[in-house]
């Protein structure tokens, strides 16, 4: 029976326990303290935020490959998006683009947990025993009933700004309620039998207990809506700086790659290496998002009556960006490396 608990090594317990941990005090203390909500989103957007959108850009920029088979990620999707977040915001204005931000925010922050745990999956030798389809409908579902339940609130306020999300009667919202809770009794109920089986695949069970704990939290527990928000931000987005670096590290394990030498030095092991990395992306990532509010500042001045600041926009475009590019990147065919052996 010990053998099961081998499997839960070190970094998982980092990446998984530490991570929720970091998200739940920053959130928390914002529940507790509401005027300390600006410096955290401060502290988030620079030292997470940013540099989480910018991870994904070292599987496009960095290596010649990479540029090769993904430019038309790189040159032609970011002006569609911006094109197409200007035309929302002179129909909808910035309630329609916040709008927009918040479904495919809950959309990319799920679609990433499903990622990690067909990793985790993997990983465990494939788990024969359990239903992949039950287990995606298992993980949709929390987040499917807090959304419904966001919606049920209806909050006129989000991040500042003017919000609207639509109506769900609470009948609705109670019924995938009892549905969820229903499905994820069983979950628990197939775990215990595992368990008995000696067969529980920790890391892949304990992350989706804190996939349930978050987004259950952030989006139920916790009634305000911005501080719960922070919550599953601070997570998805530490998640994803995290998964990447140790792709970066398992994809150049043999060595120095002459087609990526920076970002192959960077990413071999060692604790002063992923101490350079991390050092080296966030320094990629401040000054790009320093001077992005300054170029909004002045594409507003040159168009005079913008219905939207354009510092939005350019943001968001960032963001939708990262969104699309990311459901192409880390998808099977694009994805050969195996990770998560720490």
């Amino acid at each position: 029976m010990d053998l099961v608990f081998t499997k839960f090594s070190r970094f998982d317990f980092v990446f998984i326990i530490g991570i929720t941990l970091l998200a739940s005090v920053m959130a928390g203390v914002t529940v507790i303290w509401p005027l300390l909500f600006i410096p955290m989103l401060t502290v988030h957007s620079w030292l997470f935020g940013y540099e989480h959108l910018w991870s994904t850009y070292t599987r496009l920029l960095f290596h010649s490959d990479d540029r090769k088979k993904f430019w038309p990620l790189v040159l032609i999707v970011p002006p569609i998006v911006f094109l197409i977040l200007l035309k929302v915001g002179a129909n909808w204005g910035l309630k329609g683009i916040f709008l927009l931000y918040f479904v495919g925010q809950f959309y990319h922050t799920v679609r990433q947990s499903w990622g990690i745990l067909q990793s985790y999956r993997r990983n465990a030798g494939g788990l024969s025993w359990d239903s992949e389809v039950l287990s995606e409908v298992t993980v949709w579902s929390v987040p499917i009933w807090g959304f419904l339940y966001r919606c049920s609130q209806r909050p006129d306020e989000f991040l500042f700004q003017e919000f609207w999300l639509p109506p769900v009667p609470k009948f609705v919202v109670d019924l995938v309620g009892v549905i969820t809770l229903m499905l994820w009794l069983y979950w628990v109920y197939s775990r215990i039998i595992s368990f008995r089986r000696g067969k529980l695949p920790m890391g892949h069970s304990i992350f989706m207990v804190s996939h349930f704990f978050v987004f259950f939290v952030g989006y139920i527990f916790i009634d305000e809506l911005c501080s719960g928000w922070l919550l599953v931000n601070v997570w998805h987005n530490v998640q994803y700086i995290v998964f990447v670096w140790v792709y970066n590290r398992s994809r150049f394990r043999l060595g120095i790659d002459p087609k990526a030498k920076v970002l192959s030095w960077l990413s071999q092991v060692g604790s002063g290496n992923a101490i350079l990395y991390f050092l080296f992306t966030i320094t990629l990532a401040l000054p790009i998002y320093y001077l992005l509010p300054e170029l909004g500042y002045s594409l507003d001045e040159f168009f005079k009556r913008q219905l939207v600041p354009m510092s939005v926009v350019l943001a968001m475009s960032l963001t939708f960006h990262h969104y699309i590019i990311d459901g192409v990147i880390w998808k099977g065919r694009n994805n050969t490396v195996s990770i998560f052996h720490t």
